[in-house]
């Protein structure tokens, strides 16, 4: 990571992280902010066992994405270099937790952060282009049965899996009255994936 300019931060996630530590509470924020930093890294350090040079970090609207220097990678790295993200945040969310029973108590940010930790990490699982889950199916499924199979796997389970989260979230919403933003985000999910590619 020689380049300085290796992480790149659009201008609309720092709008929704000002709004958030405006009008969010700062254990919200923080386990947030952290969870997500923390699936970062996660990839970031499988890169460097795996000896994959790496060219950027991108954080966008829909999170982040790292651009690989250089030619392709082999299916087994790039399978591991996306299971690392998730993997992180699981580790991370068992490690508070555990440490917080060793000490008898737990706080309200380390109960915040092993929740979202443990979201973050199962929501990148979903098999849908753009997420982690989605990028290892792709790998497994092109490495058996080549690109085309993938690519028609991987557009059959992006919809499905944005379908289900999409009806979870009008269900949290007529049931809690909660949840509003998991439906703003399968619905933005569902417009750059489907109506805007098209």
């Amino acid at each position: 990571m020689k380049n300085s300019n290796i992480i790149r931060v659009g201008i609309l996630p720092t709008a929704i992280l000002l709004l958030m530590l405006v009008f969010q509470p700062a254990r919200i924020v923080l386990s947030s902010l952290g969870a997500a930093v923390i699936h970062e890294l996660g990839h970031i350090t499988a890169a460097a066992m795996l000896g994959i040079p790496l060219r950027s970090l991108d954080v966008g609207m829909f999170g982040a994405s790292l651009k690989v220097r250089g030619s392709l990678i082999s299916y087994s790295k790039e399978f591991l270099l996306c299971a690392a993200g998730p993997a992180m945040n699981f580790i991370s969310a068992i490690f508070v937790i555990a440490l917080s029973e060793r000490r008898g108590y737990f706080t309200e940010l380390g109960e915040w952060f092993a929740s979202v930790s443990l979201m973050l990490g199962i929501l990148n699982l979903i098999p849908a282009d753009g997420f982690d889950g989605g990028r290892m199916l792709s790998v497994v499924v092109t490495s058996l049965w080549g690109p085309r199979a993938a690519a028609r796997l991987l557009s059959f389970t992006t919809f499905l899996s944005i379908l289900i989260l999409w009806m979870f979230s009008v269900w949290m919403l007529i049931r809690f009255g909660t949840s509003l933003s998991l439906f703003v985000f399968t619905l933005s999910l569902f417009y750059r994936l489907f109506i805007e590619k098209a």
